[in-house]
């Protein structure tokens, strides 16, 4: 017998037939996947986001003395995995309403073509099976009980159907069954059109599957109980095939009756040994075939059983009825079964589970006895039973079958009936999720509970009242059902739900059991394992929160999650990354929350200078929506770590603090901003923003950074000093009366850093030795306490003597640049450059050292008109922090050349890389004049004065420029600051030539006047 036997047939039917198997087929593949799926079908992992707040170094610069980390905060984000309640799927119900329709269209044609006694108990039962569907819940207008009776609705349905099949069947036997599927299918589509177009409610067909289940129920278990021979059946043929070709009895080779036995035993033992695992007879860890697989594979074998059965008995055509019948149902049984997977319908599942084995084990047996008593001389005699196996001498397979269906009855009698009641547990579960889907969730939580009355273990109706009153924040009643909810069939969807219920109530130490327990029922799920790895990171157990997190990234269907866990422990436990430093190292993922803590490790670790990569989405301009906690953490931290002008981020936060959505960043994003221009060569709007946090941080946020500290250390960087100063008075802690003394005494006033250098001192004894050298309480005696003095001390001549006495390289370098600075304003430019040439090698010093001697040596080829020189100098290496040094010396290079042009071109660069640097500003502004700039000459010191008060330089060239502009009243005003703070006589000398050219210019205004 041909394995493909629809060969023979005419082109339509074998192409209808094999259409038929490809849907049958499409939904196998559809079964195996929602069963593979599991409860991720209907319960999907969601992530909560948790920020952490962690001091860092966000920022760091050097004078090469002394360091000056800027002491600020970053965001790390940690994450842990939180169960969703059930989602309703409606589309589900559509697909197996529609596979429903397609079955029926099928079932109905072949029906059609049968004799007339199983006709009518065909329609029959299709008519008890419609009827159930209760049309009347879809509320169609006139149907909806308001106006004729509702049950009218099936009655027209059941006339239509009926009147078509009874004239194929009477009237017109002669039609083909393509035109008989193409006209019911026709029919069944319009009348599901017209109902789904018409009903009122929201989900037609959730409504029609939901209410129409125990038909669909009765109907997959009558045909599972119909294949559960066919196993054997086919162990039969297996048994009595001739392999072997030879026609010859005494050379025949087949495996005969006794290997039946045997193999039906092996089968026989599998079915018992799930059917006792499942009534908790035993407790087996057993590797049994799942009953699925026997439904799929019997299924499978009936395709080519039933066509033996239909032949052998000859009561009806398979090709004309039979195939399509059987196509019809196993579609509908698959894909029913499918849905109960697909909605996470646990007692019904079981059901089907028990219906499966009972019949399975029950019509293994009889089908045995019914070989053995009808074919067993067959058997004897070597010949092909299987031809034969329905054509019984003795005993009819439907005696065999009607003793199953007892049999089967009598099993589930001694359960007490429960598959059955598992199975209105089901029922109701399906209508539960119908009100769930339709938002009446009182009527969800009744139908939830009369499911726990027939079933109170199932898990499906605990997790979904556990749902409901988490919803109403009842939380004792959630992690009440939670819990029932791991009584029989626990997830780890249950666990973690408990457990966060639990950690919710405050209940820290049960939510760690409670994942404890989850873990060693479920030891492979990485969802757990990150989330108690979450809840020990609280703690300070870091080293079982890295074995979870580790763990989970192995394991976890979404590993980013448990890595960016990883690197929110290092952030939060620095101390780790001491004793390993690989761990700093991150990988190329583009996850958000990842990506925000690798930049969060960048700030902690300090280890990488170079500019960061953006985040992600950030780079992919998805800029226009609201912040995730991942998206604020890592353009946060993006904008401290990227220490170099980035392009369009300052407009990107920008927009995001524009968005309402945001304000609860509101803060910190304008710091992330302020950070940003600062970066981005812009330090007057970085201290207007940082200015404003400064002013509400008591009011709104007591905790917050402390801006007037960083304001005061960024200002020391633009070599702000008095400004710097003021911000740090605003503070009295002992590190802010340190930076109050470097700001002075880097200002020149030591008079003034006296009492602060004394204050900070009382607490810290390295303090107290520069404060002691610095005031002569005693002589340097470390290299850097010299530097120190040489540094600081301006009115000390001869500490030239103690530089010679450094013999650290990069503190003699640095500290030689006070005396060089010394001489090039003396213009003493020989003295310059011999300490020039006693400067440490550039290959003994490190790079900033060596930057400084770059520029240095730059400087001093500029003081001594050295154009050419300076232009060559300029291409030696510096920092990024000399690079306005270097830019303006540059400039100052090709006005000695006459190269104008290139001059206004530096001199852009170096304004732009300090715009608030006073000697920038003043050179600048005095060549912009020169080359008759006055407005831009203009706005440039404009910006920079407020700053630099104490600038005598600037003073002068804002009073000259006033006075050009004829703005007096301006000059007047600076003039008198200017007294306040340059020398007697430099005042004196400078209010002469005020005055000259304030005379001449009332004498040209007089000359203008006649």
């Amino acid at each position: 017998m041909s394995l493909l036997f629809w060969k023979t047939w005419s082109r339509s039917y074998r192409i209808l037939y094999l259409l038929s198997l490809l849907l049958l087929l499409a939904a196998v593949v559809a079964f195996c996947l929602v069963w593979w799926r599991g409860l991720a079908n209907m319960i999907r992992w969601d992530v909560l986001s948790e920020l952490l707040d962690l001091p860092a170094t966000i920022y760091t610069f050097s004078d090469g003395l002394l360091d000056f980390p800027v002491r600020g905060k970053t965001y790390a984000v940690s994450e842990q995995f939180v169960a969703s309640a059930m989602t309703i799927a409606p589309w589900m119900a559509t697909v197996l309403l529609t596979g429903v329709c397609i079955a029926m269209t099928m079932v109905l044609s072949a029906l059609t073509r049968l004799p007339r006694l199983k006709y009518f108990i065909g329609m029959g039962i299709f008519l008890v099976a419609l009827s159930t569907f209760r049309f009347e819940m879809l509320a169609v207008p006139g149907f909806d009980g308001l106006g004729a009776d509702s049950r009218y609705l099936f009655l027209v349905i059941a006339f239509l159907l009926i009147s078509l099949s009874y004239y194929f069947h009477a009237f017109r036997p002669d039609v083909l069954m393509p035109v008989r599927l193409a006209v019911f299918g026709g029919l069944i589509a319009a009348i599901a059109g017209v109902l789904g177009y018409f009903a009122q409610t929201p989900f037609p067909a959730l409504t029609t599957i939901s209410y129409g289940m125990p038909a669909l129920l009765v109907l997959a278990m009558g045909f599972i109980f119909f294949i559960s021979a066919e196993i054997v059946a086919g162990l039969v043929w297996l048994t009595s095939a001739n392999f072997s070709g030879n026609t010859d009895v005494a050379e025949k080779r087949i495996l005969g009756f006794n290997n039946l036995i045997y193999i039906s035993l092996l089968y026989l033992v599998n079915l018992l040994l799930i059917a006792l695992r499942n009534t908790k007879v035993i407790d087996w860890d057993l590797l049994a075939i799942s009953p699925f697989v026997i439904y799929l594979l019997s299924a499978l074998v009936g395709i080519w059983g039933f066509r033996r059965l239909t032949e052998q008995q000859a009561s009806f055509s398979f090709g004309e009825s039979g195939a399509f019948l059987y196509a019809g149902l196993a579609l509908l049984s698959t894909l029913t079964i499918a849905y109960l997977f697909g909605t996470a319908n646990d007692p019904l599942i079981e059901a089907f589970e028990d219906i499966i084995v009972y019949s399975h084990l029950v019509m293994c047996v009889l089908f045995l006895v019914y070989v053995g008593i009808n074919f067993l001389p067959i058997y004897e005699q070597g010949l092909p039973v299987h031809r034969v196996l329905y054509k019984p001498k003795r005993l009819e397979l439907s005696l065999f079958r009607v003793m199953g269906v007892f049999a089967v009855f009598a099993i589930i009698g001694l359960q007490d009936f429960f598959p059955f009641r598992q199975s209105v547990a089901g029922y109701y579960n399906g209508l539960g999720d119908l009100y769930i889907a339709t938002g009446e969730l009182a009527s969800a939580r009744a139908f939830y509970q009369q499911a726990l009355e027939h079933e109170f273990q199932n898990h499906k109706s605990n997790y979904s009242m556990a749902s409901l009153a988490v919803t109403d924040e009842d939380r004792p009643t959630a992690a009440y059902y939670f819990s029932q909810a791991l009584l029989k069939q626990p997830s780890p969807q249950a666990y973690a739900s408990l457990s966060q219920t639990y950690l919710q109530n405050s209940l820290f130490f049960e939510a760690v059991k409670i994942l404890q327990r989850g873990i060693k029922a479920f030891p492979q799920s990485g969802e757990l394992r990150n989330n108690l790895g979450f809840l020990y990171a609280r703690t300070s157990v870091a080293d079982s929160a890295y074995f979870y997190f580790d763990t989970a990234t192995k394991t976890s269907k979404q590993p980013d999650v448990p890595k960016s866990n990883l690197l929110a422990l290092y952030v939060k436990n620095p101390q780790v990354l001491a004793a390993d430093s690989s761990l700093a190292n991150t990988e190329p993922i583009t996850y958000e929350s990842y990506q925000a803590n690798a930049l969060a490790l960048r700030l902690v670790a300090r280890r990488d200078t170079s500019l960061p990569e953006a985040p992600a989405w950030l780079s992919a301009g998805q800029t226009d929506m609201g912040l995730s906690v991942g998206r604020f953490a890592s353009l946060y931290n993006y904008a401290l770590s990227a220490a170099r002008p980035v392009h369009n981020l300052t407009n990107t936060i920008r927009k995001a603090l524009e968005r309402p959505d945001n304000q609860d960043f509101t803060d910190d994003l304008l710091f992330a901003r302020a950070m940003a221009e600062y970066h981005n060569h812009q330090p007057l709007t970085a201290f207007s923003l940082i200015g404003q946090l400064a002013e509400g941080t008591s009011v709104r946020k007591p905790n917050a950074l402390n801006y007037q500290s960083i304001l005061g250390l960024l200002m020391i960087d633009q070599q702000l000093y008095r400004s710097a100063a003021e911000q740090f008075q605003m503070n009295t802690d002992t590190v802010s009366l340190y930076y109050q003394a470097i700001a002075y005494t880097k200002a020149g006033d030591l008079p003034l850093a006296q009492s602060r250098w004394e204050a900070a001192a009382r607490r810290d004894s390295t303090v107290t030795a520069i404060k002691q050298v610095l005031y002569d309480e005693r002589p340097p005696q470390t290299d850097i306490e010299r530097a120190f003095y040489v540094v600081y001390r301006t009115d000390d001549l001869n500490r030239g003597k103690l530089w010679e006495q450094i013999s650290t390289p990069d503190l003699k370098a640095v500290a030689g640049k006070s005396l060089i600075d010394r001489y090039i304003a003396s213009k003493q430019w020989f003295y310059a450059q011999m300490i020039l040439s006693q400067l440490p090698k550039p290959d003994r010093l490190g790079a900033y050292a060596r930057s400084v001697e770059n520029v240095l040596a730059l400087r001093l080829a500029v003081a001594r008109r050295n154009g050419n020189a300076a232009i060559a100098l300029a291409k030696e290496p510096m920092l990024p922090d000399h690079a306005a040094d270097r830019a303006f010396y540059l400039a100052q290079a090709y006005v000695l050349k006459k190269n104008p042009a290139q001059a206004q071109n530096w001199f852009n660069q170096a304004l732009t890389l300090a715009p608030l640097r006073a000697d920038i500003v003043t050179g600048v502004a005095r060549f912009r004049s020169q080359q008759k700039q006055v407005q831009s000459a203009y706005k440039a010191l404009v910006a920079a004065l407020p700053f630099n008060r104490d600038q005598p330089e600037l003073l002068k060239t804002y009073i000259d420029l006033c006075l050009t502009m004829g703005l007096r009243d301006y000059a007047a005003t600076e003039l008198a600051q200017l007294q306040q703070t340059t020398t007697p006589a430099d005042y004196q000398a400078f209010l002469a030539a005020y005055q000259e050219k304030l005379a001449l210019i009332e004498k040209s205004n007089e000359k203008f006047g006649q």
